[in-house]
């Protein structure tokens, strides 16, 4: 067995976008956007509403543990940004653990306790967003985490919510004179409409197990950012409620994104 850094990622209600292979499609193609052809120490596996990412080589000096635990979040923070607009969520564990994929005879076979504890422990996490083991706590130098349970920390990757907390100490409006840059700007953006999406889905005729998820994330952010969220939703999620100075639009009008085009190949079997 080897022993890897694995992202187990299940999408959320995949049985309902099955209704539109249109969604299905764009679904995939939102993942083989991230390319992994620039990072050849990762591979990813789909399978259904199962998307798995891992290291191929053991760490090194080249890459350390704490790259690969960088490299692996990104991946999950940048498929939620790149799903915003397409009301399309999931749940994502990361852990540490032995984790095999090979083939025999061109089958392609994959095993390990990593992979069946990973199984177990999305089911059992009624929330959305990314989940670190506690194993691995103190090793993210990307995103902050929070205690969500005994066994995984919750992942903040809201990094523009992040550094008003930090920054401002989570108050809002942000002072008239910040002019934030345009790559703060758009994190910001992006974890608005995230937190904006949550939100009104807490508010939708779900079931109760789906509805319960997003009821416990907005609790989640609730908790850490509550200034932020108490004011979007007294303002109806007007944006000019977090900064009044900024240019929204510009910022807004770029979700729903297609990625179509980054698609070269596809080879039907």
């Amino acid at each position: 067995m080897a022993h890897r850094f694995l992202l187990y990622i299940d999408i959320l209600g995949f049985s309902d976008l099955l209704n539109d292979r249109g969604r299905v499609t764009d679904l995939y193609e939102v993942v083989a956007s991230l390319n992994l052809k620039a990072q050849p120490d990762f591979r990813a596996i789909v399978v259904s509403d199962t998307i798995l990412v891992y290291n191929v080589n053991e760490a090194s000096a080249r890459a350390t543990p704490r790259l690969y635990i960088s490299y692996l979040s990104g991946f999950a923070n940048e498929l939620q940004v790149r799903l915003l607009g397409k009301d399309i969520y999931f749940r994502a564990v990361l852990m540490l653990g032995d984790f095999n994929h090979y083939e025999l005879n061109g089958i392609p076979c994959f095993d390990g306790d990593a992979l069946v504890s990973a199984h177990q422990s999305v089911k059992e996490i009624k929330a959305i967003g990314l989940f670190m083991h506690t194993s691995l706590a103190g090793s993210s130098e990307v995103f902050s985490t929070e205690k969500f349970n005994d066994e995984y920390d919750f992942v903040c990757t809201a990094q523009g919510l992040e550094q008003i907390r930090n920054v401002y100490g989570g108050q809002v409006p942000l002072p008239r004179d910040v002019i934030e840059p345009a790559d703060e700007l758009s994190r910001l953006s992006q974890d608005l409409l995230y937190v904006k999406g949550i939100y009104e889905n807490t508010k939708q005729s779900h079931s109760f197990s789906v509805k319960s998820k997003f009821e416990r994330t907005w609790q989640l952010f609730e908790r850490r950012y509550p200034e932020i969220l108490s004011a979007l939703v007294e303002s109806r999620f007007d944006w000019n409620a977090i900064n009044n100075g900024a240019d929204w639009n510009a910022q807004m009008k770029l979700y729903p994104q297609s990625f179509s085009s980054s698609i070269e190949t596809r080879v039907d079997i």
